[in-house]
């Protein structure tokens, strides 16, 4: 499927090799297709470096490497950067990441690179690599589906404002009649709330009016009042994202959360919103000053677990945007057949704890897989909001664990992995740099994911579940 949005390039290269680096960014930034990403353009004052390149190689759709014999062999943060690529390219489906190498003076490519072809970019012949490097890039994106050069862009980024086309209107199924049914339930158990008789559509009535607005965490929120009849009424709320951010989780990957459904509308300017029932005597100027509040928590706990190896799927990504919907997998989801205890051989390596949770990790093998797995214990079982947690995350239980003296547990395999290089020789440094992460960020993580969840309850809405 194409996207007609543009492709994602990241370069990564050695500060040595910054003039020529600056003019590839030009001609590639000259390509309309073409979205490319280089430090000293896109990272602003005051952001933490590491966090910004890692999320922009993650979000990444194509990673040129920019090779010399300075890059080769001078260890530095390009060498960082070149793993970081690697270790997010195992993440992907096969053919789903592209990276490129391309030698800017005669070098020999380094092993760990050598999977990919490498192209040429000398001084003196920049013009024929140019033309032969943008036809590899058209043959990634459409082979990626992110572009189309038969068609115009559906999508216009004007000055930050959005325009989408809009959409008609989808058949309904039993999907959609499940979710209704869903949020009904939801906010009858919080509100004591009768849904309208026309309760399958947000939209269409015999008169409808805009009652309420409010604008909060790059959105704009208003209530509408349907009426199908002198006692048939009902109120819905619609939700218009107005802003992204180039990589991590966006407004309507919360809303998606949150149970809202996306659907064409004629009360906002993008003609598509994200919208549900309320009743008539909701705040909206409250629940738009805590959705920015929840969404920033949410955002916040996203990036922390992140760092422990845990990456939130994102439901809907940049699409209502007119970019890719593609989620993201992470690493903690590598698949195992066991239980994470038992197996032919099983090794403790570390144990840490923080306010919240005991950590360990252990190394286990079985006749099939081998890895890491990381345990947790809640040191407090009354504290009944860290279960729903570590459910969200998609954790595993294990009701008696030796690591805590047969007490239950909650675990994760990280499936170890290699790639034939004697420089980055598997995934072990990912592995303990994750675990160790825990005792630093998971508890804080885990109450703004808490914190989110609570100030989105209080409306009716829950994405942790009991």
């Amino acid at each position: 499927m194409t996207t007609n949005r543009p492709l994602r390039v990241f370069l990564c290269h050695s500060s040595a090799d910054k003039p020529a680096v600056r003019e590839l960014y030009q001609k590639l930034r000259a390509e309309p297709w073409i979205q490319p990403w280089l430090d000293e353009i896109n990272l602003l004052p005051g952001q933490e470096w590491d966090l910004e390149i890692e999320q922009a190689i993650e979000a990444t759709d194509i990673i040129i490497v920019c090779l010399s014999n300075n890059s080769i062999t001078k260890r530095g943060y390009v060498q960082k950067e070149i793993k970081i690529a690697l270790d997010y390219s195992d993440l992907r489906p096969e053919g789903e990441v592209f990276i490129i190498p391309i030698r800017l003076e005669d070098c020999k490519p380094p092993k760990r690179l050598s999977k990919w072809q490498y192209a040429d970019y000398f001084e003196g012949q920049r013009d024929e690599a140019l033309k032969r490097l943008l036809s590899s890039l058209e043959k990634c994106g459409e082979s990626l589906g992110t572009v189309n050069f038969d068609k115009p862009n559906k999508v216009k980024d004007i000055n930050n404002a959005v325009v989408i086309p809009e959409e008609p209107k989808q058949n309904r199924d039993d999907v959609q009649t499940q979710w209704i049914a869903q949020q009904e339930n939801k906010l009858k158990n919080v509100k004591n709330f009768d849904f309208p008789k026309n309760k399958d559509d947000h939209h269409t009535a015999l008169a409808s009016e805009v009652v309420s607005s409010a604008s909060s965490g790059g959105v704009k929120f208003l209530v509408s009042k349907l009426q199908w009849g002198k006692n048939d009424f009902g109120y819905s709320l619609h939700a218009e994202p107005t802003s992204y951010s180039f990589s991590g989780m966006q407004s309507p990957d919360f809303l998606s959360y949150l149970g809202f459904r996306k659907e064409s509308c004629q009360f906002v300017s993008t003609r598509i919103c994200y919208t549900t029932w309320v009743d008539s005597s909701f705040d909206v100027s409250k629940f738009a000053a805590d959705f920015g509040d929840a969404f920033a928590n949410f955002d916040n706990a996203s990036n922390l677990f992140r760092d422990c190896g845990y990456f939130l799927d994102q439901p809907e990504g940049l699409a209502y945007f007119g970019y890719s919907s593609e989620g993201r997998i992470g690493r903690s989801k590598s698949p195992y057949g066991g239980d994470g205890h038992n197996a032919n051989s099983v090794r403790k390596m570390k144990q840490s704890e923080d306010e919240d949770f005991f950590y360990q990790l252990s190394w286990i093998e079985r006749a099939n897989s081998k890895g890491w797995v990381i345990h947790c214990k809640i040191k407090n079982s009354s504290h009944q909001e860290l279960p729903p947690v570590l459910k969200f995350l998609d954790f595993n239980a294990f009701s008696e664990c030796p690591l805590f003296d047969f007490e239950k547990c909650f675990w994760m395999f990280i499936e170890y992995q290699t790639r034939n290089s004697d420089v980055f020789e598997g995934n072990a440094e990912y592995a303990h740099r994750c675990y160790d992460s825990h005792a630093k960020k998971f508890s804080t993580a885990a109450r703004k994911l808490i914190q989110a969840n609570n100030l989105m309850s209080e409306f009716g809405f829950h994405f942790l579940k009991s």
